[in-house]
């Protein structure tokens, strides 16, 4: 008995520590860590590090074609097979500038959630809910161009701290779709 539940409590703990293997969801109180960025770092790219975060969205049409809102799930991933850094080029800087990448997946998430919310629907919903997807991951794609751009891949660290808290600011105004 004591051998079963030992057993258990040993694999509750190891699987809390770790993360899934693919992606994991965007967490306001587990920021990222270097140990999840895991793939092979891309010598030519001349930056020191890269996260891969992105949006995925679930939903479910009922039988007339209208979308059942309760039953949409949006989530901020990040793809620590995608991800990397060069350990010789990495600074204190460099990963808050990849989590204000992450945040920044997490506050187009929330924007997508809000859109849903506040749309009227109709009997097509598939290609308007694609629709609304469609323009706010462009808008997220944007954002991080124009964070890099604007930061220096982290090299500008008063555009970095400038950056850093518009995206929470921006996260806190839409606290009601986290």
């Amino acid at each position: 008995m004591y051998r079963h539940l030992f057993l258990i409590a040993l694999a509750v703990v190891f699987l809390s520590g770790q993360r899934k293997a693919d992606r994991f969801a965007w967490d306001a109180n587990d920021p990222l860590e270097w140990s999840d960025f895991r793939a092979v770092p891309d010598r030519r790219a001349p930056y020191s590090a890269t996260a891969n975060s992105g949006l995925s969205h679930r939903y479910t049409i009922d039988s007339k074609g209208f979308l059942v809102k309760k039953a949409s799930v949006i989530t901020a991933n990040f793809y620590p097979n995608l991800s990397w850094y060069k350990p010789k080029l990495i600074d204190e800087n460099t990963l808050a500038h990849e989590q204000t990448h992450f945040d920044i997946s997490e506050l187009h998430a929330r924007l997508l959630r809000k859109a849903i919310d506040e749309y009227r629907f109709t009997k097509n919903s598939k290609s308007e809910i694609q629709k609304i997807y469609n323009t706010i991951e462009a808008k997220r794609r944007e954002m991080q161009t124009q964070f890099d751009k604007e930061t220096d891949h982290s090299q500008n660290e008063a555009a970095e701290k400038k950056w850093e808290a518009f995206v929470k600011n921006s996260l806190y105004k839409l606290r009601n779709y986290s």
